[in-house]
């Protein structure tokens, strides 16, 4: 499932406050109490981005689209003026050449009346013409300051942003395997999600190949970066030039420094998968190395058994993970024949009359997802209020610096329940659903939004924080809101503190099955 907005629910006594430099950066993140947040705190926790995270937000490169249209018409507009101009400027140019060719710079040519009246007639014909153009000239001034303001305004793609699009399609292609040949020949993308083709009008030149699986090398996405690799080669090779041709304002690439790249890539492919396995949070290869030898090493041959309900190993847990993602239900009979459906409402007197219809997705871990929580006109406000603040996701370290990598594209925005209208009632309704305190001020964290970019993503993780021994500050649950049809999602955790007497301690350990909702 690929999500494009999501919005998360933390519940606790403290948030996160960030503490920052004099020019706004986050440094370190330090959890205090909410209820003693001045304005100033929480102002400094969330800024307005300066520059707009344009690679890993399909919000703002939405915008950028519609920003590129406006900006096209103002250049064709002046690319007419200055054709034009260009045509007027050209004559002009010409006619005076002809009196240069007469003699025009030679002492006494204005004396003699035939050069006079040539004279007069270049400077009387020629220049009320020239004199237009100048002036629509001069009415370019306010589209070229428009064009030059435009990064500082609303931000242009940089090369690292490319590099970001270009290592969301190598993760992309890792995770659901795309038919590299459609992709490059025939201007459609196919996956193992579907065999019918998606057409994309464009066709990707062996150029794009190669950068996208360089860039995959750099984010140690191995797999791709050889199919990638494989995929430039083998157009470049064939006698089809417009694979093989290069873009208007792109770099030069030649035969022997692909040849080269992908012989690289297919060795630290190999290096990697015989060190650190097939995959981690922090890399991925093929399931057999290229090499004869090493593919006859018996551990690349073995079965690997489907681990539920309990704990297995990070790369058994990682592969299954990314079954799941491609739409493979690994779940046996035995428990998906314990699975439900029905209408729930927690003995709310909120949900008593309007119950709300919840699917029992997994027993261990207890899954659920509920229905009709948020309105799409809720969700459609909540994302308006959250474009403004949005910025690159970041991780936090075990020493409490924030940091931004490839383990997490996204950008996010944090909410107060004061940002929004909506947001206090949706606190009001997680709290009746739950049967926990999600008071932002005493029991939970601040909002947080998520949209995420071309290939987007967040490697597996737990949302529980270590970094504190206060109890109070740790985080008890994640509710987790989509903003609208499958690629939208709101979150919200849950902390310890508060929830004491919200849910009691039961001994049974299925006992949670037979209670309403949680």
């Amino acid at each position: 499932m690929i999500l494009e907005w999501y919005m998360v629910v933390v519940l606790m006594v403290g948030v996160s406050a960030a503490t920052t430099t004099g020019n706004g950066t986050p440094l370190r993140v330090r959890l205090k109490p909410i209820s003693q947040l001045t304005q100033e705190d929480m102002d400094k926790a969330r800024q307005v981005p300066a520059t707009p995270p344009l690679a890993t937000s399909t919000y703002h490169l939405t915008r950028l689209l519609q920003e590129e249209d406006t900006a096209v018409e103002r250049l064709r507009l002046m690319a007419g003026v200055l054709l034009q101009a260009h045509r007027v400027i050209s004559k002009y140019l010409s006619s005076w050449e002809e009196l240069v060719a007469a003699g025009a710079r030679s002492k006494g040519f204005a004396h003699h009346p035939i050069h006079a009246y040539a004279l007069t007639k270049h400077l009387s014909l020629g220049w009320p013409h020239l004199e237009e153009a100048m002036h629509q000239l001069r009415g370019l001034s306010h589209h070229t300051e428009w064009m030059l303001e435009r990064r500082v305004r609303s931000g242009v793609p940089t090369s690292e942003d490319l590099g970001v699009v270009s290592g969301g399609l190598a993760r992309l292609h890792d995770f659901y395997t795309f038919n590299l040949t459609t992709m490059a020949l025939h201007a459609s993308l196919t996956s193992c999600l579907s065999p019918q083709p998606l057409p994309t009008h464009l066709v990707l030149t062996a150029r794009d190949l190669h950068r996208i699986g360089s860039h995959a090398a750099n984010i140690n996405i191995w797999n791709s970066s050889v199919d990638f690799m494989r995929a430039a080669l083998r157009h470049w090779k064939g006698n089809d030039t417009n694979a093989r041709g290069r873009d208007h304002f792109d770099n030069h690439i030649n035969l022997p420094e692909v040849e080269r790249s992908l012989k690289k890539a297919i060795k630290m492919h190999d290096q990697v998968l015989e060190r650190k396995g097939r995959r981690s949070k922090s890399h991925s290869t093929h399931f057999l190395p290229f090499n004869a030898t090493l593919a006859r090493k018996r551990k690349y041959h073995r079965h690997q058994e489907v681990v539920m309900g309990q704990v297995g190993s990070s790369q058994q847990g990682l592969e299954q993970y990314v079954r799941l993602c491609r739409g493979e239900d690994i779940r046996t009979a035995n428990i998906t024949s314990r699975l439900y459906c029905r209408y729930v409402s927690n003995n709310s007197p909120l949900y008593v009359i309007g119950p709300l219809r919840m699917e029992v997705h997994s027993l261990r871990p207890y899954v659920v997802s509920v229905a009709g929580v948020v309105s799409r006109g809720e969700a459609r406000e909540v994302r308006e209020v959250a474009t403004t603040y949005l910025d690159h996701s970041s991780t936090v370290k075990y020493n409490g610096d924030q940091e931004i990598g490839h383990l997490r594209t996204s950008s996010t925005a944090w909410l107060w329940e004061h940002d929004s209208h909506h947001l206090p009632h949706l606190t009001y309704r997680i709290q009746q659903l739950l049967g926990v305190n999600a008071e932002q001020h005493y029991g939970s964290e601040a909002y947080q939004v998520v949209n995420y970019g071309v290939g987007g993503h967040y490697s597996v993780h737990h949302d529980t924080l270590t970094s504190t021994k206060h109890l109070q500050y740790h985080r008890l649950a994640t509710f987790l809101v989509y903003l609208s049809d499958v690629k939208q999602v709101i979150n919200k955790w849950v902390l310890y503190s508060g929830q004491m007497h919200k849910v009691p301690c039961l001994q049974d350990r299925h006992a949670h099955i037979n209670r309403p909702l949680a």
